[in-house]
């Protein structure tokens, strides 16, 4: 067993994946994974010596989570020397990223690590596969570009001989930036984005997806996909019309999805998630970690407006959002309280991504070309989720929708109809968002009623006068395992758990000390609103 050398606070975006995994413990849905293909002659030995720099300069990949007490924490183990044994893999390349993609998707224990596992694979004499997987709560898409770099530097030293001391040294570790984080924020520095996230999201409703199935509630393991090309001569023409000179590709993407999501649901306020990468200081920029943050953009179609009209309200809520960006989206979610349901993320049932991996084309290293490639997943952390990458206005990618809720037939209208209102507002700018041509709103006009959304809330039903007081051993458990984590003197079955001062981390203390007790809880139900009354009828 390595040696504990230090514990310290975890990042509040640590604490919520160390909750999220309590969740669905056994699925590998935050897992990172990158492939990269070595082409030339390879010294094992080498490889292994740089993959022991890189765990040696960054204490998060040598780090667990676990909950002390009332809180989530980091324990930092000792660096050791890395193991890389070569497998030799018959069938080829294609069995080699078979291979990978089962290591990518087996999960890991938060608790015991480690949160990287690689495996070296011999294709040829001089091709080579070297498989790299990693929790998110350690590692971020910057960071597996950090790694890349970091891991040619010290390869090619190794391979010549020399000291592996030839990056610069590290001013900061991943624990110095989440003890920062939690400063800021109990000094009250966020203060003030927060308050332009309280008074930018008032009022926002969930979208309502017309899903195409309604079981019990979504889990993100299994997805659709539809490739998506948007022409780079559309979005080219908008950014050339625009009123605001200085619109951005991704900007034309969001107003074009925005139209497309008002017309699909029918609804007219919108609020899409957009990644951030969260480094706002230059000596996190070389770090490992997860930095990324959730921004929820609110955009108001209400009125009918032109195409342009949107386009540059699109530029002022991101600016907006981009200047508000470090206030963790798990502390909007605390903050905020807004409505929750189990199975969904809250504030944004959506995201948009662009370019979120970082990862050069190929590298050289020593006599090697180093090409990364992609380990698919099926995993979806969103309901709905854009995903593209690309350089000026050309960008590609897919539409990830989760196979719980849609089916593929959905997932391919969506694309349509993304690429339909691009070709649309570009040949006429000014026209409303009723006007474009969107082939998902098209389908569902021919429908006679709208679905709920999976995992929509029970119908209210009316019950007898409550006194408040636990009336069942069941109810007795809670009312105790409630007061003892929200220490409340009392606390009636009738008072819902965040209205009560509950957060996500209590709830799942609740959980398990209820497990302590011999009684388990379902912690989905446990993470949504409910009262005391309410869980004791799931237990």
């Amino acid at each position: 067993m390595t040696e504990d050398l230090f514990v310290l606070p975890a990042s509040f975006g640590q604490q919520r994946l160390w909750l999220l995994e309590q969740i669905q413990p056994d699925l590998p849905l935050y897992n990172e994974a990158v492939g990269l293909r070595l082409h030339g002659p390879l010294e094992p030995a080498a490889l292994a010596a740089a993959m022991t720099g890189v765990l040696s300069r960054h204490e998060v990949l040598r780090t667990v989570l676990e909950l002390e007490g009332a809180e989530v924490v980091q324990v930092v183990r000792a660096a050791g020397p890395t193991e890389l044994p070569v497998f030799d893999v018959a069938g080829g390349h294609d069995a080699a990223m078979a291979e990978a993609r089962a290591l990518a998707g087996i999960p890991f224990d938060l608790g015991r690590g480690p949160l990287i596992r690689c495996r070296l694979m011999r294709v040829a004499p001089e091709e080579h596969l070297f498989a790299i997987v990693v929790h998110h709560a350690v590692a971020d898409g910057w960071s597996l570009g950090v790694m890349l770099r970091e891991l040619t530097a010290l390869y090619s030293a190794a391979v010549r001989g020399e000291s592996l001391d030839v990056l610069p040294e590290l001013e900061v570790q991943y624990a110095d930036f989440a003890a920062w984080q939690r400063q800021r924020w109990e000094e009250g520095e966020l203060a003030g984005q927060l308050e332009h996230w309280r008074e930018e999201l008032a009022g926002a409703v969930p979208l309502r997806f017309p899903v195409d199935h309604t079981p019990a509630g979504a889990s993100g393991t299994g997805t659709v996909h539809a490739p998506l090309k948007l022409p780079a001569a559309m979005i080219r023409q908008l950014r050339a019309v625009a009123p605001d000179r200085d619109v951005t590709p991704f900007m034309v993407v969001l107003a074009a999805y925005a139209a497309v999501l008002s017309r699909w649901t029918r609804q007219q306020d919108v609020v899409v998630g957009l990644p951030f990468a969260g480094r706002s200081q230059a000596e996190l920029e070389p770090l490992i970690g997860f930095f990324v943050n959730t921004l929820p953009v609110r955009l108001d179609l209400s009125g009918d407006p032109g195409f342009l009209d949107l386009l540059s309200q699109v530029r002022r809520r991101c600016v907006g959002a981009y200047g508000h960006a470090e206030v963790p989206f798990e502390l909007l979610v605390e903050t905020l309280k807004p409505a929750r349901r189990a199975g969904r993320t809250p504030l944004a049932q959506t995201m948009l991504a662009v370019n979120n991996t970082w990862l050069p084309g190929s590298v050289e290293a020593a006599g090697l070309r180093i090409e990364p490639v992609p380990l698919l997943q099926e995993r979806a952390h969103f309901e709905v989720t854009v995903d593209l990458d690309g350089a000026d206005d050309a960008l590609s990618g897919s539409v990830v929708l989760q196979s719980d809720l849609f089916g593929q037939e959905t997932a391919d209208l969506l694309a349509r109809s993304i690429v339909s209102v691009l070709r649309t507002a570009s040949a006429n700018p000014g026209a409303p968002v009723s006007a474009l041509s969107c082939p998902l709103a098209d389908q569902r006009a021919a429908a006679t009623d709208i679905e709920e959304p999976a995992g929509a809330a029970a119908p209210v039903v009316d019950r007898e006068p409550s006194d408040g007081r636990p009336s069942t051993p069941t109810e007795v458990m809670l009312s105790r395992l409630w007061s003892e984590v929200l220490e409340l003197d009392t606390v009636g079955v009738d008072d819902e758990f965040y209205a009560a001062g509950g957060n996500s981390l209590r709830a799942v203390r609740v959980v398990m000390r209820a497990r302590e007790l011999g009684v388990e809880l379902p912690v989905e139900r446990v993470l949504g609103e409910h009262t005391i009354r309410e869980l004791a009828t799931s237990v």
